[in-house]
């Protein structure tokens, strides 16, 4: 079954100040693992290095940043919806909001910046440079369609590299009109990436659906809208419980509908759904005794696991 259509892209709402909107992630880059924080406003990257995902060890890493920065964030899930990072995020005020699990374009500012942070690395180490000054380096060159750094943007003055420089360039100054550049930037983009897309419908809660997984399209039935744009909570024949992305799932029409999907629920990471928000389902399940076919011809047989089932 072919993946869904892309849908309108639903730009993140741009800041008008510096370190007031963060992106975070992981990333691995030859078999050690780097948490990245990036300004949605600068664009200016934190990198540093962790000796693993515990949520004790982001924490740590996030306080010497936060300490300095910060106020909302934007993040997928994996550590970062632990109970010991949410708790940490209440107590330090932090308003973090997540990305649907699987679907990284809705955390594309972390996403972008970790595509150029792993080429800075791997440039730098090609070159035998230190790995710290490519990193000032990169924060020293100015953003594409904006004419500042992000160094600029946030410091409001150049960094001192290796490079020479005059001392004037270093003096404090106030880029002007970002917010606006900023803003022009994310039309453009949202303007050439919507031309090939269009919205998917909205799915009702009790709704049967397939959802997409590493082993292909699976039945399930969406158990609530969530508050996230495009979310959903799911619950699979299996009885596990998900969030996924509109993107992630398929309704099913205009089919009979025979047997029943069980009212089951479940606890994963990513949150549980409760049994009385499942409503009773009849599953849904294509007709292949009259010899249905592809359009390649090819002849679709009925899986095994549905002979139980009378097909209409």
């Amino acid at each position: 079954m072919p993946k869904n259509q892309k849908e309108p892209l639903k730009p993140h709402e741009l800041p008008e100040l510096p370190w007031y909107k963060l992106g975070v992630d992981i990333f691995e880059l030859k078999g050690r693992s780097f948490l990245l924080t990036v300004d949605y406003f600068s664009k200016y990257p934190e990198v540093q290095q962790i000796p693993d995902k515990a949520a004790s060890t982001v924490i740590g890493k996030l306080k010497a940043i936060f300490g300095r920065h910060g106020k909302e964030i934007i993040s997928d899930h994996v550590p970062f919806a632990s109970a010991e990072v949410r708790q940490f995020a209440k107590n330090w005020g932090i308003n973090w909001k997540y990305s649907s699990p699987g679907y990284p374009q809705s955390n594309g500012m972390a996403e972008r910046s970790i595509k150029t942070i792993k080429l800075t690395l791997k440039k730098a180490e090609q070159a035998k440079m230190d790995p710290h000054l490519a990193l000032l380096s990169l924060r020293n060159t100015p953003v594409m369609g904006l004419g500042y750094s992000p160094a600029e943007l946030l410091m409001g003055r150049v960094l001192r590299s290796t490079l020479p420089i005059a001392s004037v360039a270093l003096k404090p100054k106030h880029p002007k009109d970002v917010q606006k550049k900023l803003v022009q930037q994310q039309q453009r983009q949202a303007h050439y990436y919507n031309q090939h897309a269009k919205p998917l419908s909205v799915i009702q809660p009790g709704s049967v659906v397939r959802v997409e997984t590493s082993q292909g399209w699976k039945p399930a039935v969406v158990t609530e809208q969530r508050p996230e744009p495009r979310s959903y909570n799911i619950v699979t024949d299996s009885g596990q419980t998900y969030r996924r992305n509109r993107r992630h799932l398929r309704t099913i029409k205009d089919q009979d509908l025979t047997g029943v999907v069980e009212e089951v629920g479940g606890d994963d990471t990513e949150g549980t759904v409760q049994k009385d928000n499942v409503q009773d389902q009849t599953a849904v399940f294509e007709n292949t005794e009259q010899g249905n076919r592809t359009r390649s011809g090819r002849l679709v047989k009925r899986p095994s696991r549905f002979s139980d089932f009378e097909m209409h």
